[in-house]
């Protein structure tokens, strides 16, 4: 492996302007992450602050024992005893096989920033993931892409679920899990580390209970050795150490609720759009009811909290109440999770995508408003694995990897096409503009002998006009069928590195290259020196 920076546009203006440091940063965020002391300040600005560290090392070394666990892990959370430790924190969903490849970057780039603060500061970084298990939109996480010979389909696990519970409690069917499996290493080929894979996944699919179980056991093999440490925002012990914070949230809910839309407005000044979306009377918590999550609205003339239906309506006191004696049944949403994260959490730096740089843009008021400043948002590593044949194939249409990933393929694939099919346009063109010119004169004639005969006529001059293009469609397969050596390795090329006109992290999974390339492709890929200097990696296989 060998990593290549490419300076590649970004499809969000915010995200543009902050990675190229062309946005007045300090109107949204706290922490400058293109000054050289960013993590310096940071760190003394936590020093500052007391966290229950006790609490959170019993809870982390309850959980992480769980499952699969490495070793290192548990050195790295006992290390979190140190006042002086902080952490590098980034999260995501539970995929099924980890989900999408940028699941699998963002541990990378926070491991990698971690070692490189740790070594910096000369304080232990410890790198944490925080799974997003309190989501309940199963249908984001429960699907595969795989490359078929009729093109790239989408595989979802065997699984019927309406009801909205948190994944972390949504219970695996597991003999349909293990055949979904097995279906989807059939669509990658057969290698010698094939047998082996699908014989580890259907170990860990038999010892989960849950998705969140299973995409557990997946971390931890791939990055146990690292010393990752898991925190599930899904689980009831969790929550109960967020007891005084969601207080806090109830207490403070209608600032929250009117600080992000300050904070809206002024993204608005500077002609960014929000992301977030928010009525008029969202408590931005989650409330647990007959095992589904139900978002809660506030009312601020009766200090009322319900759903949106009226599933639930508790008071003021009541949600109060339930903050310090049962926890367990809230969660936070898309504005209060970052939040309880820095609550809890000695936070030196959050590695973030793309999107959530977008809406943490929306928070600094919020964090203000809890007392707190959001810590360096640094977005994470964006990479594409580019394999030896593909960039052969590149090189022999007669483009480079940054003109390739730069959407390129495309337009030269289009002119390619064009250039092969020319001539036969050419010619059924000039033909069918001969004979409508002929028949043209036989239509006049035969509406002067009969004017009854016009639909006739007109209906027989289209079907002389679809025979041209029955013709050209026949003759062009032919001409594409002699040249198909070339169309497929356009073909090759998108699939791999722009599948379904998206980037590759976003469709493609990791299991598709641990099948290839074998067990250390994840601990190569850790080990290639990194810049986090907003610029593309691709990742030379």
């Amino acid at each position: 492996m060998e990593v290549l920076d490419l300076s590649l546009p970004s499809s969000n203006r915010l995200v543009g302007d902050y990675l190229s440091n062309k946005m007045d940063i300090e109107k949204f965020f706290d922490y400058d992450i293109h000054s050289p002391l960013v993590y310096e300040v940071r760190r003394k600005e936590l020093e500052k602050r007391k966290f229950d560290r006790e609490k959170l090392v019993e809870h982390l070394l309850s959980y992480n024992k769980r499952l699969n666990y490495h070793t290192h892990t548990i050195e790295n959370i006992n290390r979190l005893t140190n006042p002086k430790s902080v952490v590098v924190i980034g999260g995501q969903q539970a995929g099924v096989l980890s989900g999408p490849l940028y699941t699998i970057h963002k541990i990378v780039s926070i491991i990698k920033l971690a070692k490189e603060q740790e070594e910096k500061l000369n304080i232990p970084v410890i790198p944490v993931f925080w799974i997003a298990g309190e989501d309940h939109d199963f249908a984001e996480i429960n699907h595969l892409y795989v490359n078929l010979k009729n093109g790239i389909r989408k595989r979802a696990v065997p699984h019927y679920h309406t009801r909205k519970t948190m994944v972390s409690s949504l219970e695996i069917e597991k003999d349909g899990l293990i055949e979904w499996i097995e279906e989807i290493f059939e669509t990658y080929g057969e290698t010698n580390h094939t047998k082996g894979l699908i014989e580890r996944l259907t170990e860990y699919v038999e010892k989960s209970t849950t998705y969140v179980d299973f995409f557990v056991q997946i971390i931890n093999e791939l990055f146990g050795w690292s010393g990752l440490v898991l925190v599930d925002s899904g689980s009831k012990d969790f929550r109960t150490i967020q007891s005084h914070h969601f207080r806090q949230m109830v207490e403070k809910n209608r600032e929250i609720h009117d600080a992000l839309l300050l904070q809206q407005e002024e993204l608005s000044t500077h002609r960014y759009s929000k992301t977030i979306n928010m009525n008029e009377s969202s408590a931005n918590l989650f409330y647990t009811q007959n095992g589904e999550r139900i978002l809660l609205e506030y009312n601020v003339e009766h200090d009322v909290f319900s759903g949106k239906n009226n599933e639930c309506i508790l008071c003021g006191d009541e949600l109060l109440e339930i903050s310090d004696n049962q926890p367990e049944l809230l969660s936070n949403n898309v504005v209060t999770r970052p939040v309880m994260q820095e609550f809890i959490f000695p936070t030196l730096a959050f590695i973030s995508g793309p999107g959530e740089v977008s809406y943490w843009a929306e928070l600094k008021k919020v964090f203000a408003v809890m007392g707190m400043k959001m810590p360096p948002v640094l977005p994470r590593l964006m990479m594409t694995f580019v394999e030896r044949a593909i960039e052969s194939s590149i090189e022999e249409v007669g483009l480079t990897i940054p003109a390739t990933l730069s959407g390129e393929i495309f337009k030269a694939k289009e002119t390619w096409l064009e250039n092969e099919t020319a001539d036969v346009e050419g010619l059924i063109s000039g033909a069918k503009r001969e004979v409508e010119q002929i028949h043209s004169k036989i239509r006049k004639v035969g509406l002067e002998i009969d004017s009854g005969l016009a639909d006739l006529l007109l209906k027989n001059a289209q079907n002389i006009q679809a025979q041209f293009d029955f013709l050209k469609n026949t003759l062009n397969r032919s001409t594409l069928k002699q040249n198909e050596i070339v169309l497929n390795r356009f073909n090759r090329i998108e699939t791999s590195l722009l599948p379904l006109g998206s980037p590759q992290e976003r469709v493609w999974n990791v299991y598709y290259y641990l099948n290839k390339y074998g067990d250390d492709f994840i601990k190569d890929l850790v080990k290639l020196p990194y810049e986090f200097n907003g610029k593309h990696k691709v990742i030379k296989l």
